[in-house]
């Protein structure tokens, strides 16, 4: 198996010191098992985009020759490298999980919560099929959210920390695609991590 790292910042602000130990570490564990460093630039979130940014993600790596093997500058197999260029994936998997009843479709307000202020109140996650097609004929705005099970746990293995497993019943029912077509960095990151065969993910703490 190739091993397969990925460097994914956000052009949201200027590249700093956190980023680039983060691009480093990828960037040295893909080289010593002779496999590939990609770069991807996440720029869902179009609200806080910061001019300049991504021009600066470049130079710096340049300068500190971390150089990447795919990216948006350079091309590869697995394009395009830029989040914003790759809606049409994002809403594909996401009517994907709709069908196969892991997502829903919701109507709902953008600040409707729960009386006690935690979540939504997954108001929308019952709706009947003939509800649900009424109100996309007609054009409602709409999310697609996670359909998390109401109960058990969830698992998983991190290389650092170990297995780690949450409550079900801890987890929100995440927006997976919002209004305006985009994916939440929560949905695109995993897709693309998917799509575009890494293998190995190195990241913050946090």
């Amino acid at each position: 198996m190739e091993v397969r790292t990925r460097f994914a910042p956000s052009p949201t602000g200027y590249m700093h010191i956190g980023n680039l130990r983060t691009a480093l570490f990828a960037f040295l564990f893909a080289k010593h098992h002779g496999g590939k460093f990609i770069l991807r630039i996440e720029d869902t979130d179009q609200k806080r985009y910061v001019e300049g940014a991504t021009e600066i993600i470049y130079s710096t790596l340049k300068t500190t020759h971390l150089k990447h093997d795919e990216g948006p500058d350079v091309g590869g197999d697995y394009g395009p490298y830029v989040q914003s260029e790759r809606k049409e994936i994002y809403q594909k998997y996401a009517k994907m999980l709709v069908e196969s009843g892991h997502a829903y479709y919701c109507f709902c307000d953008a600040d409707e919560k729960e009386e006690q202020g935690f979540g939504y109140n997954r108001h929308c996650r019952n709706l009947s099929k003939e509800e649900v097609e009424k109100n996309l004929k007609e054009g409602k705005p709409h999310v697609i959210r996670q359909k998390i099970p109401l109960d058990g746990t969830t698992t998983f293995t991190d290389e650092v920390y170990g297995t780690i497993t949450v409550e079900n019943e801890s987890l929100d029912d995440q927006v997976l695609l919002k209004r305006d077509g985009f994916p939440t960095y929560n949905f695109a990151n995993v897709v693309d991590d998917h799509v575009m065969n890494i293998t190995h993910v190195i990241r913050g703490k946090e």
